[in-house]
C-alpha cells in the first residue's frame, strides 16, 4: 500500500493564519505519513499517521492552484477552519506523483460542463459523451470519441487570472457564432479564419470575459474530447480543437481508465498544422476587428434588454 512522507501546514481559512494541525508540535521538520490504497481520486479516504502513532481519516479533494495536495476531514466542507490540510514538500516512497488533480505549471485545456458538441444526431452536452460516440468535425466528418478526459479543478485558493476559464457570448465571434454561450478553458483553441486561437487571447472584457472565481465555486469539472487524431469539432457551433497530447493525460481524474484501455505510452499524436495564436497580440488584426464589430452589435441589444 503506497505511503507518503511529508511536512504539512494547516490552512485556517477563517482568518488566514497557518497553524500546525497537531497543535503541540511546532517542529517544521517533523515527518507525518499518509497511507492510501492504490491511485488517489477526489473523494478517496486516506489515513494520516502522526509522529506519536495517532491517526485520522482524511478525504482527498485534489491539488490546489499551487500544486499542493489537499485533504479535509470527512463531512467537513473544504475551507472549514478546523479541517483543511495542505501538504508541502511531499515525497513518495515509490517516486510517483499524486495521480489526480492538475499541475499548476501545465494549463488545463478543456470544455466546461454543459458545452454542446455536434454529433450526427444533434447536439450533446460534452459530459454526456462516451467512448465510441460519434462527433462531427468542422469539415463534415463523423469521428468516434476515443476517450473523454475528466479533470476536477480545485479553485479553493483561487486561480491565476491568466488561467481563468473564458465565457464567449453567443454571436461574439461574428456570423452568429458561437450559437450559445461557449465556456472553455483559457488555453483551449478555437479555429478562426484558419488560425487556432486560444480562448484567453480573445478576451475583450465585454462579449468575451474571464469567468469570475465566485461563479466557478471551490471546484469545477472540465472535459476534453480525445479522438484518434487531433481534430476540429463543433462546440456550440464553433470549430474547436480536440485533445492533443502536448498536455499530459495523467492529470485527468480518470487517467486509469485511459491506461487500462490504451496503455501508458501511446504513440505521439500529430498536431494540427494551422498556426496558433496564444496571446492577444498574436491574434490577427482581421479577427480582432471582427470581434470588436460583433461586440458593438451585441452591446446595444444587451442594453435594450436591461
Amino acid at each position: 500500500m503506497p505511503t507518503v512522507e511529508f511536512q504539512f501546514h494547516y490552512a485556517d481559512i477563517g482568518n488566514g493564519q497557518i497553524t500546525n494541525l497537531a497543535g503541540n508540535d511546532s517542529d517544521p521538520s517533523t515527518v507525518y505519513t499518509i497511507t492510501f490504497d492504490g491511485q488517489l481520486e477526489s473523494g478517496d479516504l486516506v489515513t494520516l499517521t502522526y509522529p506519536n502513532g495517532a491517526t485520522d481519516q482524511l478525504q482527498y479533494f485534489g491539488l490546489n492552484d499551487n500544486g499542493e495536495p489537499g485533504f479535509v476531514l470527512p463531512g467537513n466542507p473544504q475551507g472549514a477552519t478546523d479541517a483543511h490540510l495542505i501538504l508541502s514538500n511531499t515525497q513518495f516512497d515509490n517516486g510517483d506523483p499524486f495521480p489526480t488533480g492538475y499541475d499548476p505549471t501545465e494549463p488545463f485545456v478543456c470544455f466546461l460542463a454543459g458545452t454542446m458538441i455536434a454529433t450526427p444526431t444533434g447536439g450533446t452536452v460534452v459530459e454526456s459523451l462516451s467512448i465510441g460516440d460519434l462527433v462531427m468535425t468542422a469539415d463534415g466528418r463523423a469521428v468516434p470519441v476515443k476517450w473523454l478526459g475528466r479533470q476536477t479543478i480545485v479553485a479553493l485558493f483561487g486561480i491565476n487570472e491568466s488561467r481563468q476559464p473564458v465565457s464567449i457570448a453567443a454571436g461574439a465571434l461574428g456570423e452568429g457564432l458561437p450559437e450559445r454561450e461557449l465556456r472553455l478553458t483559457a488555453t483551449h483553441a478555437l479555429l478562426i479564419d484558419g488560425v487556432l486561437v486560444h480562448a484567453g487571447a480573445l478576451v475583450n472584457g465585454t462579449s468575451i470575459q474571464r469567468i469570475a472565481p465566485a461563479e466557478l465555486g471551490e471546484r469545477f469539472v472540465v472535459y476534453h474530447i480525445e479522438t484518434e487524431n487531433h481534430e476540429v469539432v463543433l462546440a456550440e457551433g464553433m470549430p474547436a480543437e480536440t485533445f492533443i497530447d502536448n498536455v499530459t493525460r495523467t492529470h485527468f481524474d480518470n487517467y486509469a481508465e485511459y491506461e487500462a484501455l490504451y496503455g501508458p505510452a501511446p504513440a505521439a499524436m500529430e498536431e494540427l498544422r494551422q498556426p496558433r495564436a496564444m496571446s492577444h497580440r498574436q491574434v490577427p488584426a482581421a479577427i480582432r476587428a471582427r470581434i470588436a464589430a460583433a461586440a458593438a452589435a451585441l452591446l446595444p441589444a444587451r442594453s435594450e434588454v436591461a
